[in-house]
């Protein structure tokens, strides 16, 4: 009887701890699990935080670097059109030995003829014969290597431009001029007549600019030559080696000679490009810039 009661007392004391143990488990496992799904949803929120910041600063990097990029894209456009029409004549200048700076405004005209002491013949040079299409050769040895440079350019530039008349003597225009005369005499004019005439044709001798060698005569004497690729070539490019248009009818007061679209005059780059933006004619610039 006593055995039965001990083994019954030791039956419920087990079954006591192992309710015990198994409620202290319980609470452990309750425990640990809290633990995991706290550290996990910490874990989920630190990713989603680093995950945006990561990725709203690769935005902002990739903003900043495709503003950058396209800044500099659109400087370095702009950079290399500029450098590419300055490197382009500057290696003309370059290779032909051009200098920009150099001028040559020597006035020559009715009212300014040359000297009774000008050296016609002292500073020429022989233009060479695939340069022309006539047979005066000569030209000015400081402004040579300038018109050879710029056929030389109408010529990669598809245009067919040649030097007809450069440099003339005393002695050829005073031909020229006479046969001008002539032809004006022979409609009934006198001889003062004709010869005022003439002067607006042809210039007297001694007052041409033709006998300083610094202009030439393009392709044609004629008024058709307006229409053609060369005149319009030299229109927008001559000024560019240093020549000007020197006769147009808007100036034939000042110059007293009619429009010569044929006839373009050496007065150096710079100065060249200054008197087409301010439309002044050679008189005009000579007077603006003694002032």
């Amino acid at each position: 009887m006593e055995n039965k009661k001990l083994t019954r007392k030791q039956a419920i004391i087990r079954r006591r701890i192992f309710i015990l143990l198994c409620v202290v488990i319980l609470a452990l496992a309750a425990v640990l699990i809290g633990f995991i799904v706290s550290a996990v949803l910490k874990g989920g929120d630190s990713d989603k935080d680093n995950a945006s910041s990561v990725l709203s600063s690769s935005a902002e990097s990739s903003t900043v670097e495709s503003s950058n990029t396209d800044s500099s894209s659109k400087e370095n456009s702009s950079s290399d059109d500029t450098v590419s029409v300055d490197s382009t004549m500057q290696s003309i200048y370059d290779e032909y030995n051009l200098d920009p700076e150099y001028t040559n405004l020597l006035l020559v005209n009715g009212e300014n003829p040359l000297p009774q002491d000008f050296d016609y013949e002292g500073n020429l040079s022989i233009i060479e014969d695939k340069y022309l299409c006539g047979s005066r050769n000569r030209m000015n040895s400081d402004v040579l290597p300038y018109i050879t440079a710029m056929v030389e350019q109408a010529w990669e530039d598809g245009v067919e431009l040649y030097i007809l008349s450069p440099y003339r003597s005393y002695g050829t225009q005073q031909t020229l001029f006479e046969n001008e005369v002539q032809k004006w005499i022979k409609t009934g004019m006198d001889r003062t007549s004709a010869e005022n005439k003439a002067a607006t044709v042809v210039a007297r001798p001694g007052t041409s600019e033709h006998h300083t060698g610094l202009a030439a005569d393009f392709n044609s004497v004629e008024d058709s030559f307006e229409q053609t690729e060369m005149f319009a070539w030299l229109k927008e490019n001559a000024e560019d080696y240093g020549f000007i248009m020197r006769y147009s009818a808007e100036k034939q007061s000042i110059t007293c000679v009619i429009h010569e679209s044929w006839h373009w005059r050496f007065v150096g780059i710079n100065a060249a490009k200054e008197i087409n933006a301010s439309g002044m004619c050679l008189e005009e610039y000579v007077e603006y810039i003694s002032e």
